[in-house]
C-alpha cells in the first residue's frame, strides 16, 4: 500500500520545530523526511543537522541530502535519522557514491540514492545490488511549491520495471490531483511537502491526499 510521506524544508530551527509539531499530529503518520541542503548543489542553504535536537524514535526518520559529496554521516545517526538519502548527482564517481552507501550502511542506517529529473534512471541498476530505497525527484531539488514535472510518471513506471523489488519514493509536486496517478505508476512512497505545509488546514490538506490516494 502506498504511504504518503510528509517533509520538512526549514531554514530556522523555529520554523523547523513548529512545521514538525504539526506534522507529528497528522493521523496515520509513520515516516517523515527532513531536507537538507549545503546551498552549493543546491541554491538555498537549509537548517543544518547540527541544529535539529534528537528525533522522536517512534516515527521513522529519512534524511534527504541535497548536498555536494557527502561522506560523513554520524550528525544524522545521533539525530535519529533511520534512513540516508544521497544524490547520485553529487558525486563525481561512481566509485564514490558506492563509498558513501558503505559508511550509511556501517553507522547503522539504510541507504538511499536520489535521481534528479535529468537522470537516467538506469544508471540505478549498477546500484541495485546495494541499495533497495530509491527517490526520484519530480521537481528540481531545493524549493517547496514547484509544480510537478509530468515525465515523472514514465520515469516511476520504468525504475518499477528495472528493480521491481525496490522501495521508490517520489519527490516533488505531489499533490491532491495527481497522487492517485503517482501512486499507480509505481511509487511506494510519496512525498507531501508545500501541499500541506504552505497551506492554513495542513490537517485538512492530509486528509484530502490519503482521501484521493485512496479513492476507487
Amino acid at each position: 500500500m502506498p504511504q504518503i510521506v510528509p517533509s520538512i524544508l526549514e531554514n530556522t530551527k523555529d520554523k523547523f520545530l513548529d512545521t514538525m509539531s504539526r506534522e507529528l499530529k497528522l493521523p496515520g503518520v509513520e515516516r517523515l523526511q527532513v531536507d537538507f541542503g549545503d546551498g552549493e548543489f543546491v541554491p538555498n542553504n537549509i537548517l543544518p543537522v547540527t541544529e535539529i535536537d534528537p528525533l522522536n524514535p517512534a516515527f521513522q526518520w529519512e534524511a534527504h541530502l541535497m548536498c555536494r559529496q557527502p561522506m560523513e554521516f554520524l550528525d544524522y545517526q545521533i539525530c535519529g535519522f533511520k534512513t540516508i538519502i544521497v544524490h547520485y548527482e553529487a558525486y563525481r564517481l561512481p566509485t564514490q557514491l558506492k563509498i558513501a552507501l558503505q559508511q550509511i550502511k556501517a553507522q547503522g542506517m539504510e541507504p538511499g540514492i536520489c535521481l534528479k529529473i535529468e537522470t537516467p534512471v538506469e544508471v540505478l541498476q549498477e546500484f541495485a545490488q546495494d541499495v533497495r530505497h530509491f527517490q526520484l525527484m519530480s521537481i528540481n531539488p531545493g524549493f517547496q511549491g514547484t509544480p510537478f514535472l509530468e515525465e515523472s510518471y514514465g520515469r516511476i513506471a520504468k525504475l518499477r520495471k528495472i528493480c521491481p523489488n525496490a522501495i521508490i519514493e517520489v519527490d516533488g509536486g505531489v499533490n491532491e490531483t495527481n497522487i492517485k496517478k503517482v501512486a499507480s505508476a509505481g511509487a511506494d512512497l510519496l512525498i507531501a511537502g508545500s501541499v500541506i505545509t504552505k497551506v492554513p488546514d495542513m490537517a485538512a490538506a492530509w486528509g484530502k491526499l490519503n482521501m484521493e490516494m485512496n479513492r476507487n
